[in-house]
């Protein structure tokens, strides 16, 4: 009798953390918030949920997103599903930047 166990893999993987929008939103989310410094941050992480932005936090990283990236911003931008997680904000500046 034989086991066989069957690897699946995944050829396209969502981007890592190690992204540079990564790197550049967790360091800005580090430096601002409390929060942000008590946990690891991956993709997943929840940005209104767990405290780490407040509605001033968002006005704030949305300024830093515009001077650092030159990212322009409508107010139509200000959605949950922009700020949900850091995923969802790297999605966000994906979209704005291409």
């Amino acid at each position: 009798m034989s086991i066989m166990v069957q690897v699946e893999t995944n050829p396209t993987p969502a981007p890592q953390a190690g992204t540079a929008e990564f790197a550049l939103l967790a360091g800005f989310l580090r430096q601002m918030s409390p929060a942000a410094k008590a946990i690891t941050l991956t993709q997943e992480t929840q940005l209104l949920a767990s405290g780490i932005l407040d509605s001033l936090g968002i006005l704030q990283l949305m300024s830093f997103l515009s001077d650092e990236l030159g990212i322009e911003i409508d107010d139509e931008d200000f959605t949950l599903d922009n700020f949900e997680t850091i995923g969802s904000l790297i999605a966000f500046i994906q979209r704005r930047q291409s």
